[in-house]
């Protein structure tokens, strides 16, 4: 896996420790700051193909400057809740699980997971289709395996 820092975040060493075990080869991780007056704290992009990319195997990722520390990220659970909305139809809601994270390192951490777990579908051959929940919860698992959260 290369790691392609543009950022002043030291990140290699704990996104590589965090999928020890997991292929990585030929995988290529980018890591930039938003373009300033983003209103995201960041974002996160695997690309099963792009320019100079043509196999996939990228990750792109994104952090804010600006953002202040702790922040609020909410993930996916599998776990699912009906309301009654006034007109009386039943909606059903997908529960979140909202983790506070306490440094830039952390939320990178956290949304490289989730975007890994993306790369690892592409490269066991599944789609790329309605795979949101299980990016959030590898991301989760690892996390709390790491005792980040």
């Amino acid at each position: 896996m290369e790691i392609k820092n543009s950022t002043n975040y030291s990140v290699s060493t704990a996104l590589k420790e965090a999928v020890m075990g997991y292929p990585t080869e030929g995988l290529t991780v980018e890591l930039k700051y938003c373009p300033r007056g983003s209103k995201r704290y960041i974002s996160g992009t695997y690309y099963r193909t792009t320019r100079g990319y043509q196999d996939g195997r990228l990750i792109r990722l994104r952090i804010n400057r600006a953002n202040r520390y702790p922040v609020e990220v909410g993930f996916k659970t599998s776990e699912y809740y009906k309301k009654t909305d006034a007109g009386g139809r039943e909606l059903i809601y997908q529960k979140m699980r909202t983790v506070k994270l306490h440094s830039a390192e952390d939320l990178i951490l956290a949304i490289f997971l989730h975007e890994f777990s993306h790369y690892l579908d592409h490269s066991e051959g599944r789609n790329g289709r309605y795979k949101q929940t299980k990016a959030d919860k590898f991301a989760l698992s690892v996390l709390e395996r790491l005792q980040v959260i």
